[in-house]
């Protein structure tokens, strides 16, 4: 695996500030309110058509956030010709691209014609720990976006996008394309970043004396666990060239010395010795075969009354937050992969040899789902 690029700001080895679950959670109904009340606004066709836009403003935003368009223009405010100079693109292309852009609120253009950030723009530099540059690239990748053109076949039969279209599984594509590996890998950090304070907030983590993250990445959330609760000490899971770049992170925490780094897949096995076992986005990942498969294997690691913590979102049949379309990402993209309800995980746990036990709302939009073992 190459070396990291950085695309946020080093983490403090302070804890990340928790923002209160019911603040969170009021804010975004309040949002989902106000979009339907603008929609309300409007005849129905144009709210429509509008959303008919959708891919061509993920493109737009991939794009822009692919060549830096906001680290540019926070140095000083640039016209479209300046900025297409400095990316190697057409002036004419860039200017139509960045008044498109304008239209939906990330940048804006002052009366000598340069381009500013906004705030929704702003979010798209580097070097920011709010920053979801990586994201909004990821997102806006030529491989993500070409397998949502096999949607109408994945509707017909289920199969996912990804595989139908570019022949084989995103992970098997990342292998081959370790540039696009490790913006996914950045995406990824950068919604665990806005998860982990309220994960290691929330769950009684005093309990625990030696948790096991697996799969854990670079270890983004297990260092927010590891700063907060300093009685801790903790192994983390994951393949090898992962665990090079976490060591990175787990240094500049200062929580290093508290963790074994321990390669390895969760389809082999799970380390032994732990009493308390974490997945985060996991099993949104993978069918339901596979998930039971992934789940076997922590629970042959562990003893009986011994906790599992699945950090996932709960998206019930009747759900309407934006955790819908993470599922149809998943459907697309991913081996089959969903969101699942309480439901859907009581079964999945039941099957590998747990059982159910506490369900824990965290801030954001994810819940901590807990499995003891049976």
């Amino acid at each position: 695996m190459p070396t990291p690029r950085s695309t946020s700001a080093p983490l403090a080895d302070k804890p990340l500030p928790a923002p209160p679950a019911l603040a969170v959670r009021a804010v975004l109904a309040l949002r989902r309110t106000l979009l339907r009340a603008a929609d309300a606004c409007v005849p129905p066709a144009v709210a429509v058509l509008e959303r008919s836009f959708g891919g061509a403003v993920s493109h737009v935003i991939g794009e822009l956030a692919r060549l830096k368009v906001a680290d540019l223009v926070a140095e000083q405010p640039l016209t479209a010709a300046e900025i297409a100079a400095k990316t190697g693109t057409n002036a004419d292309a860039m200017m139509r691209t960045l008044r498109a852009a304008a239209s939906i609120g990330f940048f804006e253009r002052d009366a000598q014609g340069r381009f500013k950030n906004t705030r929704l723009s702003s979010a798209l530099r580097s070097g920011d720990r709010d920053s979801v540059r990586a994201f909004a690239e990821y997102f806006g990748s030529r491989s993500n976006m070409m397998a949502w053109t096999a949607f109408p076949e994945t509707l017909r039969t289920g199969k996912n996008g990804f595989e139908l279209v570019h022949g084989k599984t995103v992970w098997e594509w990342f292998d081959e394309h370790p540039h696009e590996r490790e913006t996914f890998a950045h995406a990824m950090m950068t919604l665990t970043l806005f998860d982990a304070p309220g994960i290691a907030a929330t769950y009684p983590f005093g309990e625990v004396k030696r948790l096991c993250d697996v799969g854990g990445g670079r270890g983004t959330l297990l260092s927010e666990i590891l700063v907060r609760h300093p009685h801790l000490h903790a192994v983390l899971c994951d393949a090898p060239g992962v665990l090079d770049s976490a060591r990175v992170l787990l240094g500049q925490r200062g929580v290093a010395s508290r963790v074994e780094l321990v390669p390895g897949s969760f389809f082999d096995h799970v380390p032994k010795g732990c009493d308390a076992y974490l997945m985060k986005n996991v099993l949104h990942d993978w069918d339901d075969e596979r998930c039971i498969k992934i789940l076997k294997n922590c629970r042959a690691a562990m003893e009986p009354g011994q906790k599992l913590l699945l950090v996932e979102q709960i998206i019930e049949e009747t759900s309407d937050d934006p955790g819908t379309f993470s599922d149809l990402q998943m459907m697309m993209v991913c081996c089959e992969g969903r969101e699942r309800s309480r439901g859907d995980f009581a079964r999945l746990l039941a099957a590998s040899g747990f059982q159910s036990g506490r369900v824990l709302d965290a801030p954001t939009l994810v819940a901590i789902i807990e499995g003891i073992a049976a």
